[in-house]
């Protein structure tokens, strides 16, 4: 088995646009998207996980043009209308592909909100306190999954893979214990976040602020995405099998 993580996968079709899948796994089992169908994949491609450069692109360019512009300009306006620009050009070019119309929307809306913060305030250090509660929202949605015993992560990847039915039984012991680690790793990523840029945010700091929130976003999105799959790609694997070997 390949597992060169820059390699895109064979078999699975994916729209790798979003940390959650896009479709209902209930309804459509084994045709999730995103960061599920890379974990639920033989071999996962990191650029698929990212959403490919337009992807990468799209996820840090507002970023980018507020801690680089603002320095020089001292003003608000500028730099958050470019990257309110941006985010409505990204947004075409979704629906120009004929991508999620819900994808466009909710990236139209963080920017919307954080934009709407820095400007109300007048404090560009705002234009990032959105994603603040976004950390802390999945946070707890992630915590309150392990909790219930479905940790979130299980249920991605058995959805990506049409095993909805059969991941928390007894012989897959092994993957939803895994899966519950996995779903741990991506809380100490949320919660990591939080505690680096929000004193970065209290001292008003904007370079360092845009700084970490660039490294901490793609970068460790990506590396703990491939370290989920690198946990769960045997167990993953068994529970294919085995599923597909009883159904036979």
């Amino acid at each position: 088995m390949n597992i060169n993580p820059l390699e895109e996968p064979e078999r699975e079709s994916a729209n790798p646009d979003a940390f959650l899948p896009h479709e209902n796994p209930l309804a459509n089992p084994g045709k999730i998207s995103g960061l599920g169908a890379q974990l639920g994949s033989q071999n996962f491609s990191i650029r698929e996980a990212i959403g490919g450069p337009w992807g990468a692109l799209e996820a840090t360019l507002p970023t980018i043009l507020v801690v680089v512009i603002y320095p020089f300009t001292q003003s608000l306006r500028l730099p958050v209308m470019l990257a309110l620009a941006a985010t409505l050009i990204f947004g075409a070019i979704r629906l120009l592909r004929r991508q999620s119309l819900r994808q466009v929307l909710a990236g139209l809306a963080g920017t919307l909100i954080s934009v709407f913060w820095a400007w109300r305030s007048g404090q560009v250090e705002n234009f990032f306190a959105f994603g603040f509660w976004i950390n802390g929202v999945y946070s707890a949605i992630l915590l309150l999954t392990i909790l219930a015993r479905r940790p979130a992560i299980g249920w991605l990847v058995a959805g990506a893979i049409g095993k909805l039915d059969s991941w928390r039984k007894a012989d897959a012991r092994k993957f939803y214990e895994l899966s519950r680690l996995c779903t741990w790793l991506w809380i100490g990523l949320f919660t990591l976040r939080l505690a680096v840029e929000l004193p970065l945010y209290y001292a008003n700091l904007l370079v360092p602020l845009g700084a970490a929130r660039l490294i901490l976003g793609l970068p460790a999105f990506a590396l703990i995405g491939y370290f989920n799959w690198v946990l769960l790609r045997g167990e993953t694997s068994r529970l294919r099998a085995a599923n597909n070997k009883s159904a036979s």
